[in-house]
């Protein structure tokens, strides 16, 4: 069994890469932005529906590993507590641990990206844009994105950066053969 912990700043392409390996592995894909959405539905407020979300996204992959099946973890990953986490429930299960940060330096491609997406409740709109229950007021993109890319966790070591600038068929050729090794 793997855990697969999926990282990177909005829009950069965790979901794409975590649908393939759900699709190609058979991997459950438990995706935090879905969570967050409904969470936000449900009407709870932005600061506990972030809370709510990440603990039902935890116990959702304890679930799924229980049941003997390999889980990806799509989230940003911007706090300690996410890798360890995913470490702790690796380790829990006798599962593999594996992290794929995805990484996007080309704001304008990123934005192109952000607005052509099917946008769930938590998607930012675009790379100035923030999800629509932040609200309306625009922001500094750039100074967003350096600053979310500087959050990112990452392991000590044994992680796949992918440059997701890249066409997918010369990526995800590098996440099988992580995924295998």
């Amino acid at each position: 069994m793997f855990v697969v912990q999926m990282s990177g700043v909005p829009g950069a392409g965790k979901s794409t890469v975590a649908a393939y390996v759900g699709r190609v592995y058979g991997a459950v894909v438990v995706d935090y932005d879905v969570i967050k959405s409904a969470v936000l539905d449900a009407g709870f407020g932005l600061g506990e529906s972030t809370r709510a979300a990440y603990e039902v996204m935890y116990a959702q992959s304890r679930h799924v590993l229980r049941q003997g099946r390999d889980v990806v973890m799509d989230s940003p990953c911007f706090w300690p507590r996410i890798l360890d986490e995913g470490m702790a429930m690796a380790e829990e299960y006798g599962a593999t641990y594996r992290y794929v940060e995805c990484q996007m330096a080309d704001l304008k491609v990123l934005d192109e990206r952000l607005k052509e997406r099917v946008r769930l409740r938590t998607h930012r709109r675009g790379v100035g844009h923030p999800p629509v229950d932040v609200g309306d007021e625009l922001e500094d993109g750039e100074v967003f994105y350096r600053g979310a890319t500087e959050r990112v966790q990452r392991p000590a070591g044994d992680y796949l950066q992918l440059d997701m600038e890249r066409p997918l068929a010369d990526v995800l050729p590098e996440v099988d053969a992580y995924l295998k090794s």
